[in-house]
């Protein structure tokens, strides 16, 4: 079965390359942004998919950050959004903190994945928003400075929480 994968993973690479060359060549005229990131997205919604019916997390995260990132530089190549190369940083942010909610989704007893989620999500949303004018960047960026102690507080609460919550599963002896 895994000569099996690294043949179709093979054909694919032929197939890839083969256009490339014509195009290169002036043969075809193919904009490979329009087939390359919607292709990468539907590999990035198949591993979430997966990822959900087999319960394993890494999957699951790692899809959605496949699907997410391809979808953003899907948006950016077709010009349809107005989307700036320097939000990709902050887009960064929303992406995985998007990526630990699904997690999250996937075993709602892992509700200690929700912090990382919410705090990763509230600095990608606020530092996009400050990169298309909602915020003032320095009033963003002096609440940062003052307030980024929070997220440490809030990690260490977590894991207090999660190891109280282990030790209460545990069913006595």
């Amino acid at each position: 079965m895994n000569n099996f994968k690294t043949s179709w993973f093979g054909i694919a690479l032929i197939v890839i390359g083969a256009a490339m060359l014509l195009d290169q060549l002036d043969v075809l005229n193919i904009d490979f942004s329009t087939i390359f990131w919607p292709l990468l997205m539907l590999i990035g919604i198949v591993t979430v998919g997966r990822g959900f019916t087999e319960n394993r997390r890494a999957k699951i995260y790692w899809g959605t950050v496949l699907f997410l990132y391809s979808l953003f530089f899907l948006l950016k190549s077709i010009d349809y959004f107005e989307i700036y190369a320097h939000t990709f940083f902050p887009a960064s942010f929303l992406i995985f903190g998007i990526a630990f909610f699904m997690m999250y989704l996937n075993n709602f007893k892992d509700w200690p994945l929700l912090i990382p989620a919410i705090v990763l999500s509230g600095i990608g949303s606020i530092f996009i928003l400050t990169e298309y004018g909602f915020f003032y960047r320095w009033d963003v960026w002096d609440a940062v400075r003052t307030y980024w102690p929070v997220i440490l507080i809030l990690f260490g609460l977590a894991i207090l929480l999660k190891r109280y919550n282990t030790k209460s599963d545990t069913p006595a002896s």
